[in-house]
């Protein structure tokens, strides 16, 4: 089972109920999120992220119940041993997602990238991430930005257009921040909501995998 299969069950239907509200990269994101700032509480969690009050304590309590993450405390949750071998695992695919201010290079006013190592094969037009973004985000509330480091500069799919001809302070920007190394891709997500830009570029990123 892959990390992303991990994400999918904790977010199927349980004992034949309702699917919870929150999605496969919902449960990333959070993870993610306690992983690199545990002990991380129920109210700081749903201060970033889109999501309700109600579907963020379900996946608490999902992820919990997965062996995923355990209270300290009164101070949060962290991740055990489970969990850590989990983030890990997708920290090797994923490890770093920044928001950046990159307001020229994207639709939306916030921006989050992540940089995902190794996939450039995975990648045709960068027009997959783009559709998952608006489908995940919402028609005209969030898309998806697909970028490729390809022989030493930082290029856009499907025509290799080297952006740093239009955008040199985006590009210079996204390359200080993320230091990728050739054929590793960098997705971001964008949205006039700082936690759906992270959401969506997650669920753009999953696509790779």
């Amino acid at each position: 089972m892959t990390w992303k299969d991990n994400f999918i069950e904790l977010s199927e239907p349980a004992d034949g109920r309702v699917a919870p509200v929150f999605k496969s990269y919902h449960a990333a994101v959070a993870l993610i999120l306690i992983g690199r700032e545990q002990p991380l509480g129920r109210y700081e969690l749903c201060e970033k992220m889109s999501i309700g009050e109600g579907s963020v304590r379900t996946l608490l309590k999902r992820l919990s119940e997965a062996s995923y993450i355990e209270a300290e405390g009164k101070q949060g949750q962290r991740l055990t041993s489970k969990g850590k071998k989990l983030f890990d695992s997708i920290s090797h695919d994923v490890p770093l997602g920044l928001t950046l201010d990159i307001r020229r290079l994207v639709m939306y006013e916030f921006a989050f990238a992540n940089l995902v190592k190794g996939s450039s094969s995975r990648i045709s037009d960068g027009v997959r991430q783009r559709d998952e973004a608006i489908i995940q985000g919402g028609y005209d509330k969030a898309g998806a930005t697909t970028l490729i480091q390809k022989s030493g500069s930082l290029v856009m799919p499907p025509d290799d257009f080297h952006i740093l001809q239009e955008y040199e302070q985006e590009t210079l920007l996204v390359i200080e921040s993320l230091r990728p190394e050739d054929g590793d891709v960098i997705v971001i997500g964008s949205s006039d909501d700082v936690n759906l830009a992270r959401e969506v570029s997650m669920a753009a990123v999953m696509t790779l995998f």
